[in-house]
């Protein structure tokens, strides 16, 4: 029996390690199709182009594991239907909560490889990246000198403060506007920055102080949209984005973002997410047996993996636009971030219910 059980894991963990390098490869050409319109540009060459993908395939893998540990599943156990070995094995006294049991056991080793990616290589090499394209991108401006970049603008002037895992988080844009005398009118700062749909800059958190001949004016507003003539590439650099963190730095941070009163939806709403995720990784890869025993018992490899394919994109898409959703229209973190897995769960709790 623990023979059998171990044959269905590995058949399992193998159609997903073939998901995951398929999804893999067509993503990683895409992002690197996507990098040549800024090859030749300064330094970023084409090796620079493959290096920034290459470093960025393990949060590919963090993010398309779900969808991938159901295809793989559907290819693994499907391949075992085709050749009627589950029906061998079903003849030989394994149930199908044993067989269950041991798709749960191939979720929990997926769970924990993804858990592993999300808290190092992932957020890691994906901060590495993105300092190694701006840096490549924009050799007039030292990048390298510090934790501080400054910037003028015209007559203001702009100081990017990357944020530093290991003592701190110091990220964030500061703004000095001066006068056609040289004079301060303004100081501003934003704790978090992105760049919007056209093209502006987004500063949350945002406050400000004027010096007016009146007097001095503060203020203090949850977002402002800016548009500068600088890159966006370079404000990439002082954002805190919660994929670039792992677990503890996003609950620090949080923790910070709290303490001082400031917006933390969107890092609560990615701390959740982080957590929901790697269970429906489990949820994927065991919602793949009623399907075999089901429609989809007969069907070729090719029916597997569009049904595989369709689910766990609609899965991810889901979850995407539940994030963006939460934050738009205020919905608690946790009812945004577990809501996709709890539908997940009730789908494969019916679907199981329903095998013969």
């Amino acid at each position: 029996m623990n023979q059998l059980r171990s044959y269905l894991i590995v058949s399992v963990l193998k159609g997903v390690a073939l998901a995951l390098t398929v999804i893999v490869v067509v993503g990683g050409f895409v992002q690197l199709v996507g990098q040549l319109p800024d090859v030749g540009t300064a330094d970023y060459g084409l090796a620079d182009a493959i290096a920034y993908m290459l470093l960025r395939v393990p949060r590919m893998i963090f993010e398309t594991l779900p969808a991938a540990a159901l295809v793989g599943a559907l290819l693994g156990l499907g391949n075992l239907a085709v050749h009627r070995e589950l029906m061998v094995m079903r003849a030989s006294g394994v149930s199908h909560f044993s067989m269950l049991g041991a798709l749960a056991l191939a979720g929990f080793g997926l769970l924990v490889v993804m858990v592993l990616l999300g808290e190092s290589l992932a957020p890691s090499l994906g901060a590495y990246a993105r300092e190694m394209r701006t840096t490549a991108l924009h050799d007039d401006v030292d990048l390298d000198a510090g934790q501080s970049t400054w910037l003028k603008d015209g007559e203001r002037i702009i100081n990017l403060r990357r944020p530093d895992q290991a003592f701190g988080f110091s990220g964030g844009v500061f703004l000095f506007e001066l006068d056609g005398a040289q004079r301060l009118t303004k100081v501003a700062r934003a704790d978090t920055a992105d760049i919007g749909p056209a093209n502006e800059w987004v500063l949350r958190n945002y406050g400000e102080t004027s010096f007016t001949p009146e007097g001095v004016r503060a203020s203090r507003v949850p977002e402002v949209r800016q548009a500068y003539g600088l890159s966006p590439d370079l404000l990439g650099l002082s954002v805190v984005r919660e994929d670039l963190l792992d677990t503890l730095a996003l609950e620090r941070y949080i923790e910070y973002l709290k303490a001082n009163d400031l917006d933390a939806r969107r890092y609560l709403i990615a701390y959740w997410s982080r957590w929901a995720n790697s269970v429906s990784v489990v949820l994927m890869t065991v919602l793949a047996l009623p399907f075999v025993f089901g429609g989809l018992r007969s069907a070729g490899a090719g029916a597997r993996l569009l049904v595989g394919l369709v689910i766990g994109l609609t899965y991810y898409v889901v979850v995407r636009v539940s994030a963006e959703s939460g934050q738009v229209f205020d919905v608690d973190p946790l009812v945004v971030a577990w809501a996709p897995s709890a539908v997940l769960l009730l789908v494969t709790a019916v679907a199981l219910l329903r095998i013969r």
